[in-house]
């Protein structure tokens, strides 16, 4: 099973964190980052897109699905807020069977990265650049000794390095 863990990209400052949209910059990071992967032909695994509910999270997943050319449906998943407790959703990441790209924030997201990589939380192992895209191989199923399963950091982009 693949994971990749995509941070949202720049969004405009506001006051209802829930509205905030990207702002030109962020749009182009985000096509950017689809654009660099396609010519450099990154074969990408991915089933399903989960996104969190917030406009910046749902823009960052709808543009780079349409820049890839992806055929998996964009599904609006629980528990992928900024301040949401990581630990659910690495459990159902764990579970999963199919491969699947998260669209989300910090500080969820290096705590969710932290957590699949060391069963902990903090302290924080990845520091998650916005539309900065991790990408995670489950190298063995969850188990009693391992219930978030095992997972390899396989590789890490970040805007400034395309």
């Amino acid at each position: 099973m693949n994971l990749y863990l995509l941070r949202h990209a720049e969004a405009e400052s506001g006051d209802s964190d829930a509205d905030r949209r990207l702002t030109h910059k962020g749009e182009k990071q985000t096509e950017q980052l689809a654009k660099f992967l396609r010519k450099h032909e990154v074969d990408l695994d991915i089933r399903e897109i989960w996104h969190s509910p917030l406009v910046r999270a749902v823009q960052t997943a709808e543009i780079f699905q349409k820049e890839l050319g992806l055929d998996a449906p964009l599904l609006e998943a629980p528990g992928l807020r900024p301040e949401d407790d990581p630990r659910p959703m690495a459990l159902r990441l764990a579970c999963s069977r199919k491969s699947v790209l998260v669209v989300g924030h910090n500080p969820h997201f290096e705590e969710l990265a932290s957590c699949l990589l060391s069963g902990n939380t903090s302290p924080v192992l990845v520091d998650f650049k916005k539309c900065g895209l991790l990408h995670l191989e489950r190298a063995e199923d969850p188990s009693r000794a391992r219930p978030l399963a095992h997972w390899i950091l396989s590789w890490y982009l970040i805007p400034r390095l395309l």
